[in-house]
């Protein structure tokens, strides 16, 4: 999972002001802003879970690594 403390990517936080700035006409948005609001909030989710995967990935490859190299020193 992402770290909260960590600073947002700057795509991340273009499109999360774009998304508040929506937000904030709420009530009074067009059909076409509330579309755009949806799409936002979809593709930050997907760049959250896409973080989160290469973390996990990122993750298992240090462990990988780290076994591999107490697998040479035992030899």
């Amino acid at each position: 999972m992402s770290d909260p403390y960590d600073p947002p990517r700057p795509r991340d936080y273009a499109l999360q002001q774009e998304l508040e700035s929506l937000r904030e006409r709420e009530g009074h948005q067009t059909p076409e802003e509330q579309r755009r609001a949806e799409q936002l909030e979809r593709r930050l989710r997907v760049d959250e879970h896409d973080a989160e995967e290469r973390e996990r990935r990122d993750r298992d490859r240090e462990a990988d690594r780290e076994e591999e190299e107490k697998r040479w020193h035992r030899h």
